[in-house]
C-alpha cells in the first residue's frame, strides 16, 4: 500500500479497536467531541471505533477547520489502515472520495496534501467499473450513474497542471463508462486548449 500517507501516526495500536485512546490526548478528544456534530445521536466513540473507512472519513470531515485538520489526518490514518479489511468496493468508493476531498482542501497548506488527494481520486477511479451497478440511480424509466468526484477532481487538477491530454483522457473514460457530467463540454474546451498549444 505505497499510496498511503507515511509519517502521521506512530501509534502501535492503530490496528486495535481502542486505537484512539493511544492516538489522541484528552484535550484532543474533547476538541473532537466539540467539533463532531452528527445528524442523530451518534457518540464520537462509535465513529472512532467504526470498522469501515468511509465512516472514519465522515468523521474526519468534521475536523476541516485549519486548527483541527491534524486530527482529521490522524483519523484518516486509521481509515487507511482499514482499507482492504473486507471493505466493500462501494464503501471504498465513498472513502476515497472523502479522503481526496479532505486532502485537496489543504493542497496549498500541507506539502503532500495535493499528491494524497490525487492518489485518492486515482484509487476511486480504479474502483469505477466494480461499483457502477451498485451506484445506478433510477430516473423515471431509466437507470443512470451519478457524477464521479474522482474523475471530476482529477480532470480539474490535471488541467490546472497543464496536463491537457491526460485531462481529456479522463473525460473520455468517464463519458464512456457513463458517469454523469458535461463531459462533451469539457472535451471541447480541452481540444481548443490543446489545439492552441500545438498550432
Amino acid at each position: 500500500m505505497g499510496w498511503l500517507k507515511k509519517g502521521q501516526s506512530t501509534n502501535p495500536h492503530i490496528g486495535s479497536k481502542d486505537w484512539w485512546l493511544y492516538e489522541f490526548s484528552v484535550e484532543e478528544i474533547e476538541q473532537m467531541r466539540s467539533a463532531f456534530t452528527p445528524m442523530g445521536n451518534i457518540p464520537l466513540e462509535a465513529m472512532l471505533e467504526a470498522p469501515d473507512p468511509s465512516a472514519l472519513a465522515t468523521l474526519a470531515g468534521h475536523f476541516k477547520k485549519k486548527n483541527l485538520r491534524h486530527l482529521g489526518y490522524r483519523v484518516l490514518d486509521r481509515a487507511d489502515f482499514l482499507v482492504g479489511k473486507n471493505v466493500s468496493p462501494v464503501s471504498l468508493h465513498f472513502y476515497f472520495q472523502a479522503r481526496g476531498d479532505f486532502y485537496y482542501r489543504w493542497r496549498d497548506e500541507d506539502a503532500d496534501a495535493l499528491e494524497q488527494a490525487v492518489e485518492s481520486f486515482k484509487r476511486q477511479i480504479g474502483l469505477a467499473e466494480s461499483v457502477k451497478k451498485d451506484l445506478m440511480i433510477d430516473f423515471g424509466d431509466e437507470r443512470r450513474l451519478p457524477g464521479h468526484a474522482g474523475y471530476r477532481q482529477l480532470r480539474i487538477i490535471e488541467e490546472k497542471r497543464g496536463n491537457l491530454t491526460l485531462a481529456k483522457a479522463l473525460c473520455l473514460q468517464a463519458k464512456k463508462e457513463g458517469w454523469a457530467d458535461d463531459w462533451d463540454k469539457h472535451i471541447r474546451r480541452l481540444d481548443k486548449k490543446i489545439a492552441a498549444i500545438t498550432a
